[in-house]
Formats: C-alpha cells, structure tokens, sequence
C-alpha cells in the first residue's frame, strides 16, 4: 500500500523533531507564543461573566487583535514547516 502524502509530510515533521535543532526550536518556541497570547486572551473573556475590564467596545478590539496575531503566526508557522519539510524530503530522496 503507497503512503499517502499527509502520512510521509507527518513522518517528515516527526524526524525533523527529533534530528533538526532548529527546527524544533522554532517550533516550540511557536507553541509557546501560542501559549502565552491565549492567556493573554483569558481576562478579556471575563466581559461575557460579568466582570468588565475595560468597556465592551475596547474588549472586542483587544480579542480580535490577539486572534488575528494568532491566526497570524500560525500562518507563517505553516509556511516555515511546508518549506523545511519540502526541503527536507527534495535532499533525502526516499529509497
């Protein structure tokens, strides 16, 4: 049975992880912002239990900056692993 592209690119994200150093640091240093900016979105969130920060306008500002940033760098993580990933198997040919 032939692999499908989505399980050898997985295969790929998988060795990259474990032999590519900067690889994987780019990679969780991109979990960790993930991390951090949805935390940052929690206090935000307390508007809809009834506990305001700022005022409703300024709350749906900030919540949608903060998403749009995630979208963001998830977008430009995307691109960064397609590219390491094309690289990777374009140099190590699959015997």
């Amino acid at each position: 049975m032939k692999p499908t592209r989505l399980s050898i690119r997985q295969a790929t994200h998988k060795k990259l992880l474990r032999v590519d150093a900067p690889y994987r640091r780019r990679f969780h240093s991109y979990l960790i912002s993930l991390f951090c900016l949805s935390c940052l979105l929690l206090p935000f969130y307390l508007s809809f239990f009834g506990f305001r920060l700022f005022g409703f306008p300024a709350n749906q500002c900030i919540i949608s900056s903060l998403g749009a940033l995630i979208v963001f760098l998830a977008l430009r993580q995307f691109h960064f692993q397609k590219q390491s990933i094309r690289h990777y198997l374009e140099t190590n040919p699959r015997t």
